[in-house]
């Protein structure tokens, strides 16, 4: 299913919640010939014997299974923080189609008028916007300086100033210490002091991979702390494979593992791990990281690296930002871009960029990512013939104004 979708699922921009099943199991039984066992739990992997114990939850028994390759797709949980009070009844997390229904069903049926968001980054965000158009007063609290730890300040308080327009209560730089249940509300007790009350609190604070069933018989993980692979998704155990989010993949920007747990790195790597496991060569080269998102008003995406990456890398850089229209100004409705590149001092080589906008702003991203898997540089950036007409870009598009404000520091 598309767990993409589930906060629109919740907003109720997607009435119906079959609609976001991919494929139904019946199909794969019947058009695909794929035997699928559903509520069968995996207790231990015995790579020697090539068997799996495996656990029957309806008629609760416990079964052998042979295997020749094995594909290790165990994903990742929602990390739940431990403040006490982090299990009540009302506090939820939307990782599962189940968590999903959950608030759905909770909502329909409680009205609640508050919410509380712990954790500002993509599923917190799409979840404000989700929740205020359910008709609640919505309150994000996020423990780092700024909303979407992932970008750079300096972007990310464009879409700070998007959620207070939109009347989202932001605090930053702060932490929930508890909740404490106050008849039919909760109450978040800050850091600092400050307690809020909301009737619904989501815990949104990222995810952690299932990694112990693979590690429990001797596969390795990477210093992610995800599962180690190589470009053929194998592990150090020989017929095993893992892929999606319980997985590491290589970073093309610093050829390092990296953890980024995307659906599109998920469909490519499981491509590739059923590949492999059934005898037909494929590689799975890499990632730069690409995503996008959208908060209420404002589309907003990022590829490569962010400058507290870098810092943290110690890789010298430089940074511009710049502001444009997504369309010609004569045009109706232009709507203003944020584009930002970071790119290396000595040769413009670009390690990464992000964008904050309007309408038709985010997917300018993909000539970044474009870019990043090439190992462009600023200026083979600037050189580029990218499309023009009113409707869609001003004759100078905001990525090749940025591009050409880079060239110039690159010079100096």
């Amino acid at each position: 299913y598309g767990a993409c979708g589930l906060p629109y699922f919740v907003e109720g921009a997607i009435p119906d919640w079959q609609k976001l099943i991919a494929v139904p199991l019946q199909d794969f039984i019947e058009k695909r010939n794929i035997a699928v066992h559903v509520l069968h739990e995996v207790k231990a992997i015995n790579p020697r014997q090539k068997t799996l114990t495996v656990y029957d939850h309806p008629n609760e028994r416990t079964l052998e299974v042979q295997y020749d390759r094995l594909v290790i797709a165990t994903g990742a949980r929602a990390v739940v923080p431990p403040f006490p009070g982090a299990d009540h009844e009302r506090v939820f997390k939307l990782r599962t189609l189940d968590d999903g229904k959950a608030i759905h069903a909770f909502i329909n049926r409680h009205q609640p008028k508050q919410a509380l968001i712990v954790g500002g980054g993509y599923i917190g965000l799409e979840m404000a916007e989700a929740l205020t158009a359910r008709g609640m007063q919505v309150s994000i609290v996020e423990m780092l300086p700024h909303v979407m730890p992932l970008m750079d300040a300096d972007m990310a308080e464009v879409i700070q100033e998007e959620m207070t327009r939109q009347k989202v209560q932001v605090y930053t730089d702060v932490s929930v210490k508890e909740i404490i249940a106050q008849g039919e509300q909760l109450q978040a007790v800050l850091a600092d002091g400050r307690k809020l009350t909301s009737d619904l609190i989501l815990l949104s604070v990222g995810v952690r991979p299932n990694t112990e069933l693979a590690e429990s018989c001797g596969v390795e993980l990477g210093p992610t702390g995800a599962i180690r692979v190589n470009d053929r998704m194998q592990t150090n155990i020989r017929d095993i494979f893992a892929a999606g989010d319980c997985a590491e993949a290589k970073h093309l920007v610093t050829n390092k593992p990296a953890y980024v747990p995307l659906g599109t790195t998920a469909n490519k790597q499981g491509r590739v791990a059923g590949d492999n496991a059934t005898g037909r060569a494929s590689r799975f080269k890499g990632i730069v990281g690409t995503s996008g998102f959208k908060v209420f008003d404002l589309e907003a995406a990022m590829t490569g690296l962010s400058s507290q990456e870098l810092a943290r890398l110690q890789i010298p850089f430089k940074a511009v930002k710049i502001k444009s229209r997504t369309r010609a100004h004569y045009y109706p409705n232009p709507a203003r871009i944020h584009v930002k590149l970071l790119f290396s001092p000595q040769d413009g080589r670009l390690y990464g960029g992000q964008i904050v906008g309007g309408e038709g702003s985010a997917k300018r991203i993909d000539v970044l990512a474009t870019a990043l898997h090439q190992k462009m540089t600023v200026a083979d950036l600037a050189e580029l013939d990218l499309s023009y007409a009113p409707p869609f870009a001003p004759v100078w598009d905001a990525l090749l104004i940025a591009a050409n404000q880079a060239v110039k520091q690159v010079r100096k």
